[in-house]
């Protein structure tokens, strides 16, 4: 598949490298790190990075996390796939090769891996952007703590379930545009976007292309998540923002009392919103990246 040039790097933490999407003027220090939603990449988000860095003048930095895109941090333990390890990659990540202090984005997976990891580093975290943050009552939560809930989950949870039977090789990149296009929740992604997931979320097997975020790995993400997410939103840097959605049903209760305790914090809720605005929204989701910077 052809795509326009693109800045990579590939750096190198414990375990092996995480690989990045610069947009911008890259001389420049990295003023934004971004951080994408389960199953997806960096690159998957181009398009609403690249006219924002450009517009803005600022250095942002795109990570493929552990287990997806071009990153090859291990992923043969489960115990991996905790939001959790996900922060302390990244934390890993800006103690080694971030000079000075950064903001953080991320959706979904990503804004989880950003909330948490502000909390555990925040004398380098400015303030977070939060795209959908899974944000779970403490029944889900418990069902996860142990490995017959999370098998449980991995067969019953929808999107958890319907990760493990995804179509794992294509011929070619061109053969999954042609089978995602128009289809499931790929629906109503721009075909610019479209390509630019599959770029990276497709890498080269024996039989053309495979799911670079591996089924089994997929599903993990999904429902190895009891960490305390309300917790960790609460605490986040002045200036910091969540915009979340009934992705994940939510209570109003639990923000009112985020906000309260922490007066810099402002929490968006649009409980009709889709799950995937940042990136079938990209004005409004651009908008929200905009003032952050500022």
């Amino acid at each position: 598949m052809m795509t326009p040039k693109i800045e990579r790097s590939n750096k190198e933490v414990s375990g092996g490298h995480m690989a990045g999407v610069h947009f911008g003027p890259t001389a420049t220090p990295v003023k934004l790190i971004y951080l994408h939603a389960n199953g997806f990449t960096a690159l998957t988000y181009r398009s609403l990075l690249e006219p924002l860095a450009k517009e803005q003048n600022a250095h942002i930095l795109a990570l493929d996390l552990r287990g997806h895109g071009l990153t090859d941090l291990p992923t043969k333990d489960a115990k991996l796939a905790s939001h959790i390890n996900f922060a302390k990659d990244l934390v890993a990540y800006l103690k080694i090769h971030i000079d000075g202090k950064v903001i953080l984005a991320g959706h979904s997976l990503g804004a989880n891996t950003a909330i948490i990891a502000a909390g555990m580093l925040p004398e380098k975290i400015i303030r977070v952007l939060a795209f959908d943050p899974i944000v779970l009552p403490l029944s889900a939560r418990f069902i996860m703590m142990s490995g017959f809930g999370r098998k449980f989950l991995m067969n019953n949870y929808g999107f958890a379930k319907n990760a493990g039977r995804r179509r794992d090789v294509f011929t070619s990149h061109e053969a999954v545009y042609e089978r995602y296009h128009g289809r499931g929740p790929f629906k109503h992604f721009p075909r610019n976007v479209l390509r630019d997931y599959i770029t990276d979320g497709f890498v080269s097997c024996a039989e053309g292309v495979q799911l670079a975020c591996r089924p089994l790995w997929e599903q993990l993400g999904y429902v190895t998540q009891s960490q305390n997410m309300k917790r960790r939103i609460t605490n986040l840097p002045s200036g910091s923002r969540i915009i979340i959605t009934d992705f994940v049903k939510q209570s109003g209760a639990w923000m009112q009392r985020a906000q309260r305790k922490n007066t810099g914090l402002r929490i968006d809720y649009l409980p009709r919103g889709d799950h995937f605005f940042p990136i079938t929204e990209l004005d409004m989701t651009r908008g929200a990246l905009r003032d952050i910077l500022v």
